[in-house]
């Protein structure tokens, strides 16, 4: 008789103790509070689901115990060492690696401030400044090690039938400008000062497989650089056989600055009017060439690149925007169905 209340005490305390404990991760802004809801996880980190994102976090979790912390490269820099080897995992962290990888998706896809990531997760804004620092060079490192570039024989392989007019093309190009502030000095002004976009920019070279994924991303350029510009100091020129073929808008006016074909909409030069071959070969291209456009638009959904980079990011948008083109490949679904296995 005295031993059934006991264990019903014992029950009642399990439940509140697991209770108490959903409670606490509905409290903290980690991971694991968007873990059942797979349009917050989209929403937060640009991943279509939960397991999806985790698949990536399973390809990454190895080479962790490799990574450099900002902090301590910084130390070593001054004290002119040279850092070998990470830190040892038993240092206390305030965020599990898995949350840290979080904040630097939220961060990249919702393009919140510092400050605000810093109430939300519950630490220090210096901290959060760190956190993005190391996850940038981190991914940057990682993802970049993966060779991107697609031969000849593997774009050929998952080279969709509407291509089947255009079979040697290699690669769809195209620029993309992201608005940074003004810099305070006149001369920078002028090199950055982009007139289509009315605005100081940076200018970056992207480059798509005929089937959708990213496979050239260039460093970027003041926003006064011309298209042209762009690609021969990009050094995807020298990439680029006799035997291959790059599709581009009007404006790209690159046939005298590499050794392939380019496919390029027509000009209407003098004519009144475009004769009928012409204007069908325009709007082939056309319903080709957009597909780069959806690319750039996926990578730009990063709220982080909607607002005007500020001069504290300058730094390092290099690497940040390498990072959000290259998880473009991992984040989203195919633009043709035949890459999909």
């Amino acid at each position: 008789m005295s031993a059934s209340p006991a264990e019903d005490l014992s029950k009642d305390v399990e439940t509140l103790r697991k209770e108490m404990q959903e409670l606490l991760v509905q409290r903290e802004f980690g991971l694991q509070r968007f873990a059942g809801s797979d349009t917050d996880i989209r929403f937060y980190t640009r991943f279509p689901s939960y397991d999806h994102l985790m698949a990536f976090w399973f390809l990454i979790e190895p080479c962790i115990y490799k990574m450099i912390r900002v902090s301590r490269a910084k130390s070593a820099a001054n004290r002119n060492e040279e850092v070998l080897t990470p830190a040892r995992t038993s240092m206390r962290q305030l965020l599990q690696p898995v949350d840290e990888f979080f904040l630097f998706l939220v961060f990249l896809s919702v393009g919140l401030k510092e400050r605000d990531l810093a109430h939300r997760f519950n630490i220090h804004q210096s901290t959060v400044s760190r956190i993005i620092a190391t996850w940038t060079n981190f991914l940057a490192t990682a993802l970049g090690s993966q060779c991107i570039w697609l031969t000849r024989a593997e774009v050929q392989a998952y080279l969709p039938e509407e291509f089947k007019d255009f079979s040697d093309t290699q690669m769809i190009l195209d620029c993309t400008e992201l608005r940074c502030q003004t810099p305070s000095s006149p001369l920078l002004q002028s090199e950055m000062y982009s007139s289509y976009k009315s605005h100081c920019t940076m200018k970056a070279l992207v480059g798509i497989a005929p089937h959708g994924p990213a496979t050239f991303i260039s460093n970027l350029y003041a926003g006064s650089v011309s298209d042209k510009e762009v690609f021969k100091q990009s050094g995807i020129a020298e990439k680029l056989t006799e035997d291959m073929a790059v599709m581009v808008d009007k404006g790209f006016l690159i046939t005298d600055c590499c050794k392939c074909k380019v496919y390029c909409p027509p000009f209407l030069s003098k004519q009144k009017q475009m004769p009928a071959y012409q204007v069908k070969e325009t709007q082939a291209i056309a319903r080709l060439r957009v597909h780069v456009e959806r690319v750039i638009r996926r990578i730009k959904q990063n709220k982080l690149f909607d607002s005007i980079i500020t001069m504290s990011h300058v730094y390092n948008i290099n690497q940040l925007f390498a990072v959000a083109c290259m998880l473009s490949n991992y984040q989203n679904t195919a633009l043709v169905k035949k890459w999909v296995k």
